[in-house]
């Protein structure tokens, strides 16, 4: 099983997330002053983690890792596509997300936010 990137940085916060709810473990073995200590870097890092992973989970980065992936030959996107959608079909430098030869013109328009 390979783990990706992006549940690389769930199991981190999970880790974190248990780490920052056992407060009582942390106070009884290192006492109050360095359990607080242990807390709050571990409650600011989570909060770090966790917007970094919003950031990477996205739409437009969804779309990239799915291309990425081996076995896909190409995404082929409709109309219905939203502006994220349609703007990674019409990237030039992203060759496997295209839009449908019926839909070309309508995802160029999305694309360009008309």
């Amino acid at each position: 099983m390979t783990i990706t990137r992006n549940q690389w940085l769930q199991i981190i916060g999970i880790v974190f997330g248990a780490i920052v709810a056992s407060s009582a473990l942390w106070t009884q073995l290192f006492g109050a002053t360095t359990a607080q200590t242990i807390i709050s870097v571990t409650g600011f890092l989570t909060t770090v983690l966790s917007g970094i992973t919003y950031v990477l989970t996205g739409q437009g980065q969804q779309i990239r890792d799915v291309a990425n992936m081996p076995g896909v030959d190409t995404i082929t996107v409709n109309s219905s596509a939203n502006k994220t959608l349609a703007t990674a079909a019409v990237d030039q430098s992203q060759d496997k997300v295209v839009p449908s030869a019926a839909a070309a013109n309508t995802v160029q328009a999305t694309a360009k936010g008309n």
